[in-house]
């Protein structure tokens, strides 16, 4: 199951359908909502808005393709095929969109509005994050920059939002900036939590003097991996081993009942992850 789930999230035809989804989710929420209200969101699609405000004649969906096309031509050879055209793609389906999605959902209040956009479009962003591609010539910019000189994405993008915002200053009221960065806030909380929603395990310590005992009823029944560590009770000086092992929140219970069946006095410690990657349990982006 595993490996045909695998298979699934590698495919392109599951990477394409998460970009156009994201995309299409993404669109709505700046056609829809944030237009109507001016504000301004961030990345390069930030930096588009504000273009087209300085140059009306030209569309957004035209600022937002010239925006991207040199970071694409600079990035022919920094990052790999797939990521690059899968970028490419989510790029021209975003202007194509933008272009050509019109609607408004009628909501009226800006701190509404804010929020609503934000929802929506760290929706978007989140679906199209979970992809071997991203969100345009931007993603790639910052892939390239983290691989030469160390640059951490949320440094990067932190950097080019301010550049953003600070370019919008003299062309918004103090209220749409605001507002914009409420936007900003809730879309950014959003796309952690889509990411997460995909990803995020519980991580289970337990902690036993029935080790062997434990780890052959999640691995052979369970069908989980598992790692053991051995270790010693720091007062007690007894013997005791240390399991680790990543479940999810619907078979945490179960894991429970069946640790206390085989040993009564075993110690269970739960954590949330934000992302588990790697091995059977996740997949790892490749760029």
């Amino acid at each position: 199951m595993n490996m045909q789930l695998r298979s699934l999230t590698d495919s392109l035809a599951w990477n394409v359908f998460l970009l156009t989804v994201g995309s299409v989710v993404y669109v709505l929420g700046y056609n829809g909502i944030a237009a109507h209200h001016n504000f301004v969101p961030g990345a390069l699609y930030g930096l588009a808005v504000v273009g087209n405000n300085m140059v009306p004649d030209l569309s957004l969906s035209r600022w937002y393709v010239l925006l991207n096309v040199p970071l694409f031509v600079a990035a022919w050879k920094g990052v790999g095929r797939r990521f690059f055209f899968l970028n490419l793609y989510s790029m021209v389906i975003i202007a194509l969109l933008t272009a050509y999605l019109h609607c408004d959902f009628g909501i009226k209040a800006d701190v509404y509005s804010a929020i609503a956009a934000g929802a929506f479009m760290g929706a978007g962003a989140g679906l199209i994050l979970r992809t071997y591609g991203g969100g345009g010539g931007l993603d790639v910019l910052a892939v390239i920059l983290n691989r030469k000189y160390g640059l951490r994405f949320g440094v990067f993008y932190f950097l080019v939002n301010a550049v953003v915002m600070l370019t919008a200053l003299n062309r918004f009221s103090p209220d749409i900036i605001i507002a914009s960065l409420v936007m900003l806030f809730i879309s950014s909380v959003v796309t952690e939590y889509v990411l997460s929603l995909f990803n995020q395990r519980k991580a289970v310590r337990i902690l036993t003097r029935k080790g062997e005992e434990v780890v052959q009823n999640l691995t052979r029944v369970r069908k989980q991996h598992a790692t053991i560590f051995p270790g010693k009770g720091g007062y007690s000086g007894i013997d005791v081993d240390m399991i680790l092992s990543v479940t999810d929140r619907l078979r945490l219970r179960s894991l429970e009942q069946d640790v206390f069946a085989i040993d009564p006095e075993a110690i269970i410690v739960v954590e949330n992850t934000f992302s588990v990657i790697g091995g059977p349990l996740g997949l790892r982006k490749n760029y």
